[in-house]
């Protein structure tokens, strides 16, 4: 039995919100592609954790400076790369090229 087709705009959007909130990758388990889902969520959450780290580091070490110019290029490298990530999942999908992985 042939799975239900699920919604590239829903994907989208959900690759997308979640990957602003450092979740990267919950689309991908939405339209059934756990292990790319998987693999993009740890990988992100690592990113995050290590650029953050960073940024708090430099921020302690520079009284602040070089946090406030390095956080903003933080937000938007996290925002490029969910909407990226969205939008390839969402092209994908249109596609139908659902079940191959493209980083």
């Amino acid at each position: 039995q042939p799975l239900p087709v699920k919604d590239p705009n829903t994907a989208f959007l959900i690759v997308l919100v979640g990957g602003l909130f450092g979740f990267l990758g919950l689309g991908y388990f939405y339209v059934g592609r756990t292990n790319d889902g998987a693999l993009r969520l740890i990988l992100f959450i690592v990113y995050d954790l290590i650029a953050y780290g960073v940024i708090v580091l430099l921020s302690a070490v520079t009284a602040g400076v070089l946090g406030c110019i390095c956080a903003p290029i933080q937000l938007v490298i996290q925002l490029g790369v969910a909407f990226w990530s969205a939008n390839n999942l969402k092209n994908g999908m249109i596609r139908g090229q659902s079940t191959t992985f493209t980083p």
